[in-house]
């Protein structure tokens, strides 16, 4: 009788560890990202400026006319690059805004659709429904809105911004925006256009 027993046990056994087996084999590959790729200026520059924002940030509203002026002052010179750094357990749209970013981008209008989300921050961020003013942006941005709604839910798009946010933590990052100078964290970095030109004009040099 044990012997039966443990011949139903062990066919059991087998049959479990082969679905199982089997689930591995058969199940869709997880999706991965290597992050954003969010650029303007001189692409192949010595000297790259990273941002990592937080579109629903108080600090980052802040320092974007800095940014922005400095990136056209610069553009000829140096390399930007933007990524995200969504702090959800703060601000109820922050993760949101980096999605619909992220699928304008796939549009190839990452930039306009930043600085759109950023100028309305003091609008959507108050609204029940801050999808409806991202919506608005797509379309006056003349996206493909259907794929521009796919693309906020696709899992690519969940897997760039979760790379970035590795990246930024990685970077020791805490707080938005963080600023990164050739993957070096910038510590405390002044908002006013002559710090950050200070900044580009010693690693512009150095880079000679």
């Amino acid at each position: 009788m044990n012997n039966k027993l443990y011949l139903v046990l062990g066919v059991i056994a087998t049959v479990f560890i082969g679905l199982v087996a089997y689930a591995k084999i058969t199940a869709p590959p997880e999706v991965t990202s290597d992050g954003s790729n969010n650029l303007y200026g001189k692409l192949d520059s010595k000297v790259t400026l990273t941002e990592y924002v937080d579109f629903q940030c108080e600090a980052c509203y802040a320092f974007y006319p800095t940014v922005k002026e400095i990136k056209e002052k610069y553009k000829d010179r140096v390399k930007f690059q933007i990524k995200y750094f969504p702090i959800s357990n703060a601000h109820q749209f922050a993760r949101m805004s980096a999605a619909n970013a992220e699928a304008a981008a796939k549009q190839g209008k990452f930039f306009e659709m930043h600085d759109k989300i950023f100028e309305g921050q003091k609008t959507w961020e108050r609204s029940q429904n801050a999808q409806e003013y991202f919506d608005s942006y797509a379309k006056e941005l003349n996206l493909d809105m259907e794929q521009f709604k796919a693309d906020i839910t696709d899992k690519k798009t969940t897997a760039t911004i979760n790379a970035d946010l590795d990246e930024v933590k990685r970077l020791g990052g805490t707080g938005t925006p963080t600023f990164a100078l050739n993957g070096k964290k910038i510590d405390n970095p002044a908002n006013t256009p002559e710090a950050f030109s200070a900044l580009l004009d010693q690693a512009l040099e150095e880079s000679k």
